[in-house]
């Protein structure tokens, strides 16, 4: 059950700027560009994480502070690679692992410190420390009671394949798509995932986006939708809470990737000239009291309803990320997509 949409939004802030000024405040010693305060600093952020999130985080840091970031968003891995030594850029902030972790393994990102990678939730982060998660969305299936009674839907995400739900599923070939098919090939195999893939085809329709996936279900398009969770949710709280939509949310109740849950993952470039002061806002990024108080108790519209990933941190919107029985993996994994990306392409899956 959503909370009313009346969020801690006073609370919120105090709390995040209370913990702003306390990591600001501590940390080993001083760059050449930083003073312990953060005054006078400005950090250069390449994200591809959405906008409003990116700037809920970066105005309550900067209150704080006095830190002020030059965001560049829609940042692509290849930009950071192609610049190298000389990229601009002090951060990265990712919306899937996959972007963070290639940086990650092409050696781009300074160790994350163990300070904070400890604030965060076994699992989520880099297994080698090189970037930190600071928020996730997991894997669902949507679905319109209308249409299908929650008895009848498919036990497992490989279920949804069977003939008998022919015709009735949307789908969208989305980066936690493409995240999901590289996760079966590292786990499953190629013959196993393409034979998923084929039943996808088959069975289900390309809606193209995932929030199409959510619309069309909720008006009845679909039965079915494969989707990520916060597309629900967000559109629950603008309608009023769950009860005001037609569709309804449901997770796999064994641990599935359909339930899979996927990082936003935040790195400090090695070339930064401000890695200290990168390092302080990273660690108030993934602090209970910092960011991810935003991200639990902000409003849905920035927070995206996505998941904090603190121990002990739920969010407002769509509760405890404890609750979800994804599959258990090194997110480093998913560094390399390029093998799902061909398979999606060759079966005429891909979004290009």
């Amino acid at each position: 059950m959503v909370r009313k949409r009346g969020l801690r939004v006073g609370k919120v802030v105090a709390g995040a700027l209370a913990m702003a000024m306390a990591v600001a405040g501590c940390g080993g010693g001083e760059d050449s560009e930083t003073t312990s305060s953060g005054g006078g600093v400005t950090l250069t952020m390449y994200t591809d994480q959405h906008a409003e999130l990116i700037e809920g985080l970066t105005q309550a840091y900067t209150k704080a502070t006095g830190v002020k970031f030059n965001i560049q968003n829609d940042a692509t891995v290849g930009q950071i690679e192609a610049e190298g030594s000389a990229s601009k850029a002090d951060l990265f902030l990712s919306e899937d692992p996959t972007p963070a972790a290639r940086l990650g393994a092409d050696g781009l990102l300074a160790p994350v410190k163990a300070s904070t990678l400890a604030q965060v939730r076994p699992g989520l982060s880099s297994g080698k420390g090189l970037w930190v998660a600071y928020a996730a969305r997991s894997r669902v299936l949507l679905y319109n009671p209308k249409l299908i009674d929650e008895a009848d839907l498919p036990a497992t995400l490989a279920d949804i394949v069977d003939p008998k739900y022919q015709g009735k599923f949307a789908w969208a070939p989305s980066g936690a798509f493409v995240a999901t098919t590289q996760y079966l090939l590292e786990t499953e195999g190629e013959k196993a995932t393409r034979e998923f893939l084929d039943g996808i085809n088959a069975n289900g329709l390309n809606e193209k986006k995932n929030g199409n996936v959510r619309d069309t279900v909720e008006a009845g398009k679909h039965a079915m939708g494969l989707s990520n969770h916060y597309y629900w949710w967000v559109l629950a709280t603008e309608s009023g809470g769950p009860d005001a939509l037609a569709s309804k949310i449901h997770h796999f109740p064994v641990e599935d990737p359909g339930n899979l849950v996927l990082s936003s993952g935040a790195g400090v470039l090695k070339s930064s000239k401000n890695a200290e002061e990168s390092q302080k806002f990273l660690a108030w990024l993934t602090s209970k009291d910092g960011g991810q108080d935003v991200i639990a108790n902000g409003d849905p519209q920035v927070s995206e309803a996505q998941y904090p990933v603190a121990p002990g941190v739920a969010s407002a919107v769509a509760g405890d990320l404890s609750e979800v029985k994804s599959p258990k993996f090194d997110m480093d994994q998913l560094a390399d997509s390029a093998e799902a990306q061909d398979l999606l392409k060759e079966l005429g899956m891909s979004s290009g």
